[in-house]
């Protein structure tokens, strides 16, 4: 897996460091649906997702982006916590749940024009995907929620 603290060491006035973040709840559910569901067959309910989020589960707790996103601490920023340095470090952030208004932001700063702009969703769930250890694809079933998983 890339990651951002690679890039930091290289990082010059000339360089633009980005990335985008995602809702970390919603982005837990489609870990569950992907994962759980598509992958592994387990049925879908709305108890069967209230105990899977609600346990002690490691990719549960794991905070998977701030640990993709952490940059190295440097000599000025040995006393800021992750996310200081994660909101410090990047020119730009974007947000998946508002990728068109984020990548129109990215393109202002970026002074790239909105015609050279392309949005393709390469994950679509109810689509299919390619999973390791088994043999051919998996349909991706799409997540749901209700008020009382939210």
């Amino acid at each position: 897996m890339f990651k951002a603290r690679a890039l930091v060491s290289d990082r010059s006035k000339q360089s633009f460091l980005w990335s985008f973040v995602r809702e970390p709840a919603q982005r837990t559910l489609s870990h569950y649906f992907y994962f759980e569901v598509s992958r592994r067959n387990v049925t879908e309910t709305e108890d069967s997702i209230l105990s899977k989020l609600k346990g002690n589960s490691a990719w549960v707790s794991h905070n998977y982006q701030s640990k993709y996103l952490d940059l190295p601490s440097q000599d000025e920023q040995e006393s800021l916590s992750s996310t200081d340095r994660i909101i410090n470090g990047y020119d730009f952030l974007g947000v998946v749940e508002r990728m068109e208004e984020s990548l129109v932001v990215l393109a202002m700063l970026a002074r790239i024009p909105l015609t050279d702009v392309v949005v393709y969703s390469s994950k679509v769930s109810g689509g299919y995907a390619y999973a390791l250890k088994h043999t051919g694809c998996v349909m991706a079933k799409k997540k749901w929620t209700t008020p009382k998983i939210e």
